[in-house]
């Protein structure tokens, strides 16, 4: 009995070991699978983390693309789903929210866009109709290896010493032709928002037999649609044919949220007949939140026109009338492109090219006192587009008049919110300026957003305007309705960072040189020299002035003078300029978090 007793304690304590050996090896065990299943969720929240962040990013590039974008739009990624929703805060301002979901671990990334442009600063002097004037010892040159190149719409004439260090084209002259123009708005046509009202035609009669080189169109959008192409086609029995005499790709990128006339200048003009009937043609695809409109009259009010849709210019199937005539101008090749007493380092190109060196091809089909005969084997060059348009500008003023206005002057003297002491520092923009902004004796303002002011700016003895450091690789802009005056060592900087720059404008209109009143010195829109540091200058109206071995990055405008002695040096990096305010050319992060 004792035997058997004894059998059984020992069974028991080897139980009793078993089971706290069980229980030490469960204990053990319990906190490592915790662990792993912690490692576990953390890993799947990391996932869904990454796949939120991956929806956020495909859907920014789809938005400064232009592309197609579902609202939501829902993906399989990284063996989970993400859902992203776009919402418009406002014209100017998109949110994108991606949730990701691994295994039921949802992670959200909230990404705010704002609206900006970008504009092709391509050439170191882009000058429009009224011309480049370059005096004695003027240079146009570019650094870093980077040919400074000329182009412009009216004649290139120079003095002694005067060299273009790339090549220098002028183009056909044009003039609108008023009596194939509809310039009364007040009908809304969208384009390309739901079909079959995707591709519209407006018909026009030119009054002469020449090339039409440029056109205007009267348009907005809304979202960010794709580049659309413009055609010229001939009339068939009322109606477009579907092959085009001329095409060209309209950047979406000068179209804003409000109307504004769109100059479209094309590269191979269509040969116009006086008196024959042709159309312009809308060609776009279609999407419901991304779309343009083209504005109507209501009462036919060109004569000779109508205008049309269809959901495919180029298919079968009849076009639908609409009343009235869409928004347009035309323009006529009408002169002669003109180089005269300069030195071209590259190549020329103009109808007419007289007394210069060329030390590149020159593509001429007359000239006359030139190193070399003209090459005729290429036709006349054809006008090209300003980089900014109307609208843009007119988005500047409206996102400047945002943050408030101040009534008044600005700078070394004015309202108390704006007057800036000597050898002090002002923070400012965006802001609406009613007077007139002037900085002298070290005074410096930092743009903290677009400046609009309604009267002149005056800058000069060490006056400075820079972009605040915000603005990283973006530029930033002030726009004037009056003149520019700046030198005697103004200064204008980026915000420190490579492709930052200031572009500043003038819409100013008559100061071309000569005599007017209310302009800047040298009867201009724009007066530069002096010691200017670098910056972009742009006029719509009037001449830039250069003038007192002034230098700068880049100027385009209506007309360009340049003073004896003075330079333009053209930086690469101005070429693709983007800036974070205007309308909708590109877009560009505001603020990224992780939200609930």
């Amino acid at each position: 009995m004792k035997e058997k007793n004894r059998g059984a304690a020992l069974i028991l304590m080897v139980l009793f070991f078993l089971i706290v050996s069980i229980a030490i090896v469960l204990g053990s065990a319990s906190p490592v699978v915790r662990d792993l299943k912690g490692a576990q969720a953390l890993i799947q929240s990391k996932s869904s983390y990454y796949t939120a962040e991956s929806g956020t990013e495909d859907a920014f590039y789809r938005i400064k693309k232009g592309k197609q974008l579902s609202n939501p739009e829902t993906t399989s990624l990284n063996g989970g789903t993400v859902s992203v929703s776009v919402t418009d805060v406002s014209s100017t301002e998109k949110e994108i929210v991606a949730s990701g979901d691994v295994s039921t671990n949802d992670r959200n990334i909230k990404l705010a866009i704002l609206s900006g442009v970008g504009a092709d600063f391509a050439y170191g002097a882009q000058v429009g109709d009224g011309g480049l004037v370059m005096g004695n010892n003027t240079k146009v040159k570019g650094s870093g290896g980077v040919a400074g190149n000329v182009f412009s719409n009216g004649p290139i004439t120079g003095s002694n010493g005067a060299i273009i260090t790339g090549d220098a084209t002028v183009a056909t002259s044009v003039t609108e032709d008023t009596q194939a123009r509809s310039i009364v708005c007040n009908v809304d046509q969208d384009v390309g928002k739901t079909s079959p009202q995707v591709d519209f035609a407006q018909s026009f009669v030119p009054s002469d037999t020449m090339p039409l080189s440029r056109i205007s169109l009267y348009l907005k959008k809304t979202g960010s649609p794709s580049n659309p192409s413009i055609k010229i086609v001939e009339d068939n029995s009322g109606s477009p044919k579907t092959t085009s005499l001329a095409s060209v790709t309209l950047s979406a990128a000068t179209v804003t949220t409000s109307y504004g006339w769109i100059d479209v200048s094309f590269s191979s003009p269509a040969n116009l007949v006086g008196g024959q009937t042709y159309w312009i043609v809308f060609d776009t695809g279609t999407n419901a939140s991304n779309y343009f409109t083209w504005c109507s009259d209501s009462n036919n009010g060109l004569g000779n026109g109508v205008g049309k849709y269809k959901s495919s210019w180029s298919s079968g199937g009849s076009w639908t009338l609409i009343t009235g005539d869409l928004g347009f101008k035309t323009y006529l090749g009408s002169g002669t492109g003109v180089v005269a007493s300069v030195t071209v380092n590259g190549n020329a190109r103009a109808n007419t090219i007289n007394n210069s060196t060329i030390d590149g091809i020159a593509y001429c089909q007359t000239g006359s006192g030139n190193n070399k005969a003209c090459n005729t084997s290429q036709p006349d060059p054809s006008p090209m587009n300003m980089p900014l348009s109307d609208a843009n500008i007119e988005q500047w003023r409206t996102d400047a008049a945002s943050g408030g206005t101040i009534t008044g002057n600005c700078g070394d003297s004015g309202v108390a919110s704006c007057v800036i002491s000597s050898g002090g520092t002002l923070s400012l923009g965006p802001k609406k300026i009613t007077g007139d902004l002037v900085l002298t004796n070290n005074r410096t303002l930092k743009l903290t957003g677009v400046l609009y002011v309604m009267g002149n700016i005056n800058i000069s003895n060490n006056g400075t305007v820079k972009c605040d450091v915000s603005f990283g690789a973006d530029s930033c802009v002030i726009v004037a309705d009056g003149w520019i005056d700046a030198g005697n060592n103004a200064i204008f900087t980026g915000s420190g960072q490579t492709g930052s720059y200031i572009l500043s404008v003038s819409t100013i209109e008559g100061c071309n040189g000569g005599s007017g009143s209310n302009c800047a010195p040298n009867y201009s829109g724009i007066n530069l020299g002096n010691g200017l540091g670098g910056a972009i200058f742009y006029t719509t109206k009037s001449m830039i002035n250069l003038s007192n071995n002034g230098e700068i990055k880049a100027v385009v405008g209506y007309k360009l003078n340049l003073d004896n002695n003075t330079e333009i040096e053209y930086e690469q990096g101005v070429a693709d300029t983007n800036f974070s305010s205007g309308p909708g050319g590109g877009w560009n992060v505001k603020s990224w978090k992780e939200v609930q």
